[in-house]
């Protein structure tokens, strides 16, 4: 392991170019800590907790985050690539992202509501039976994401682009679209539309 990360516990502390490719970072606590310029791909978390932490310009592939929790921790500008959060833990799991690719990623069954996703690409995820109730979706590209039995009430998809959202198998009242993306809402009733 990195000598870096020998301690237990970080507090406020500032991370810059570090490189832990396939490393073992498990069971650390970072209070308040700042990452920037790092590189974490195949790095095993497990069982570490993050608390108001900023992950900033950092590329983080195939990372394993079994039993880990993420309280109010902020991606900016970012590359998330094949994810699966959800082996975190879902008591502490507060998100945001901004200008980030979110590539692959699996936030399936995980507790989302509020979570704002801003001028990012998330391509390819899949959100399955999670709650994104009232969560926004700002200048976001969606292109081939999946969501399938997904609480979107309230959710905010107005400047959002490349959706497709299946209005039979999920929930979506109150949520925000606009024109001419909310016609990608009529595909699940296979209808045909004239202009």
């Amino acid at each position: 392991m990195s000598q870096l990360f020998t301690e237990q516990l970080f507090n406020n502390q500032t991370f810059k170019g570090v490189d832990l490719d396939q490393e073992h970072v498990r069971t650390k606590e970072f209070d308040r800590c700042r990452f920037s310029n790092c590189h974490f791909s195949a790095c095993n978390f497990a069982g570490s907790e993050f608390s108001e932490c900023v992950f900033r310009h950092c590329s983080i592939s195939l990372s394993k985050f079994a039993d880990c929790s993420f309280k109010n921790v902020r991606f900016d500008k970012c590359k998330l690539i094949g994810i699966d959060f959800t082996k975190c833990t879902i008591n502490f799991f507060e998100l945001t992202f901004s200008k980030c690719l979110i590539d692959n990623c699996n936030f399936s069954t995980l507790p989302m509501k509020k979570t704002v996703f801003d001028d990012s690409v998330l391509r390819e995820c899949v959100f399955g039976e999670t709650d994104l109730t009232k969560a926004t979706f700002d200048q976001c590209d969606l292109d081939r994401t999946i969501f399938h039995n997904t609480k979107l009430d309230g959710a905010d998809f107005s400047s959002a682009k490349h959706y497709t959202i299946n209005p039979l198998s999920n929930a979506i009242k109150g949520a925000k679209f606009s024109l001419p993306e909310a016609v990608q809402l009529l595909n699940a009733f296979e209808i045909e539309l004239e202009t």
